[in-house]
């Protein structure tokens, strides 16, 4: 009996499991009826097994084993799946950067550029998949600037302001290579700089808090600049709508300057506007006294003469602010025709550097310059004894200044008095004077030569 039942039992497992078979083999995988697998099951069957083989290998970072089974897939049912051309992407690119040779680097760039274009034949998003191509090809193959060039600004014509900063930035890039080889225009590279500049514009009005694009639209500016086009008539007129539309953002004031300075453009309109807005800012000595050179060199000296003073408060330090002060001084003396002021200013220099040699070398020119002082002959010729006195004393701080001082002391002491004019004031040579007028300061009798 045990043995009749055990091959009972063993008949209906038997049939159990042919059923099961039978069961299964009837089931079918849906993606056999799928026409984005293969024009036919045969075809879908193959596309599936070889998808499943490489993704094992890709998985596993195995991207060399991966290929086959990859490019029979993307040959055989490129609309099986995007990640096939996500993945696809990836792996070219690793094979690229492990590949020297040119010829061979070549090839798989190339093929890599037709990855992007069957994606976007298959999947469509084709700005978006033109921003990764142009990108890439600028990465892998920077010499093809005529090919980023055009992916990028059809990329650009798509995406409109949803275009990646750095898109933006590499097709300024490629513009500026094409230019340099010669291969467009001055114009376009202008034109195109004013499109992009126009684009960050929006980005930043956009998203003020971003950290990111700050320095990239400062890039894209640094970009234009060293492409040799720009001249300051095209910054002038490219910045200047840009600053007056937000004169208060310093970050913009601070590349436009630097921009108009770096080709000497500091006669323009624009950059004293740029240079006040960020002094008034945030005032620092140096170009608080380029403001005022500015305004000098205008002639508004109201302007200088008050700006000179913010400049020389903004400095802290003394040698330097000893400095900043005798150049106001001559500047009020020389300019203004203040002379005391102009004094008092050059002695203020010498308290907090006793060593400001040109402190003296200026006063000496305010005295040589002082006309009609006193009431007679010697009177008006004792400012060039006091001027003397100042340009011995210059030099003899400061021996770098030896050659003007002795330039100056020659000149001047050919207008001292005669030895009969000194006698017949009832004067003696060696003996002390005080010089009159606004000067009031003892020297030294002394005749011409």
């Amino acid at each position: 009996m045990s043995r009749i039942f055990f091959f009972r039992a063993l008949l209906v497992v038997f049939l159990c499991s042919l059923a099961a078979s039978q069961v299964l083999a009837q089931v079918k995988n849906p993606a056999l009826d799928n026409p984005k697998y293969g024009a036919d099951p045969a075809t879908r069957e193959e596309c599936l097994k070889n998808t499943s083989f490489y993704s094992e290998y890709y998985k596993q970072n195995n991207y060399k084993d991966a290929a086959q089974g990859w490019s029979i897939a993307y040959t055989i049912c490129p609309q099986s799946s995007e990640n096939l051309y996500i993945r696809g992407v990836r792996m070219l690119k690793a094979a690229i950067a492990e590949t020297a040779e040119p010829a061979a680097r070549k090839k798989l760039v190339d093929s890599l550029m037709s990855v992007y274009d069957k994606r976007i034949q298959y999947f469509k998003k084709e700005g978006y998949n033109l921003e990764q191509k142009g990108l890439d090809l600028h990465s892998l193959s920077p010499e093809r600037a005529q090919e980023v060039y055009q992916i990028l600004s059809r990329a650009m014509s798509l995406r409109k302001e949803e275009t990646e900063p750095m898109t933006l930035l590499v097709l300024m890039q490629a513009v500026k290579d094409l230019y340099a080889n010669q291969q467009v225009p001055a114009d376009t590279v202008i034109a195109v700089y004013s499109r992009l500049s126009e684009a960050f514009g929006k980005k930043l009005a956009a998203t003020p808090n971003d950290e990111k694009l700050k320095p990239m639209s400062e890039s894209l500016d640094a970009l234009f600049t060293s492409a040799g086009v720009a001249n300051c008539e095209n910054l002038v007129s490219i910045y200047t709508p840009k600053f007056e539309s937000n004169p208060s953002d310093l970050e913009q004031a601070r590349s436009i300057y630097n921009q108009l300075a770096a080709l000497r453009c500091n006669d323009s309109e624009l950059y004293l506007k740029v240079a006040l807005a960020i002094f008034n800012a945030e005032p620092t000595p140096s170009l608080g006294l380029e403001i005022a050179r500015i305004y000098m060199a205008q002639r508004k000296n109201a302007d200088a003469d008050d700006i000179f003073k913010k400049a020389i408060a903004a400095e802290s330090d003394g040698v330097k602010r000893s400095s900043m002060l005798v150049e106001q001084a001559s500047f009020v003396g020389n300019v203004l025709g203040d002379m005391v002021r102009a004094r008092a200013l050059a002695n203020e220099a010498l308290a907090l550097n006793a060593q400001q040699g040109y402190a003296y070398f200026v006063i000496g020119q305010l005295y040589a310059s002082t006309k009609n002082c006193g009431s007679n002959k010697i009177d008006n010729a004792s400012v060039f004894w006091a001027a003397v006195d100042k340009f011995n004393q210059a030099k003899s701080i400061d021996p770098a200044l030896s050659p003007d001082c002795n330039k100056q002391i020659a000149f001047y002491s050919q207008y001292f008095p005669s030895t009969e004019e000194i006698f017949f004031q009832d004067l003696e040579v060696g003996k002390s004077f005080t010089v009159p007028c606004w000067i009031n300061e003892r020297t030294t009798v002394r005749a011409k030569n």
